[in-house]
């Protein structure tokens, strides 16, 4: 009889722990996942800065003087490269970040407003 009396309690704190740590866990989670995502985010962002660069210096030494025919092309080599690691963003983020590769590239070329 009193066998039972252990076997439910020591059931209920088993649940109780479980129920405790699944809870403890997505909270967890839900703090982590941001930060993670913000981290991803920022080296994601370095990569495809870096691949608009290679991009812009290929269309200089492929289309010198091809004025928005190199833009294109860049925009087109960025694409594949990006596709080529499993990256996927927007058309106009990669248009943006060619644009920024040009005015790193020329710095007494930018425009201003």
């Amino acid at each position: 009889m009193i066998e039972q009396y252990i076997t439910t309690i020591a059931l209920s704190v088993i649940c109780l722990i479980t129920i405790g740590a699944l809870t403890l866990g997505t909270v967890v989670y839900r703090k982590l996942k941001p930060i993670y995502e913000a981290r991803f985010s920022i080296e994601q962002r370095n990569r495809i800065g870096q691949l608009a660069g290679d991009a812009y210096a290929w269309v200089e030494r492929n289309y010198a003087g091809a004025g928005a025919k190199k833009f294109h092309e860049a925009v087109k080599y960025l694409t594949v490269k990006l596709d080529q690691i499993g990256v996927s963003i927007k058309p106009e983020e990669i248009e943006a970040a060619v644009q920024k590769a040009w005015e790193e590239f020329n710095p007494n070329k930018i425009k201003s407003v």
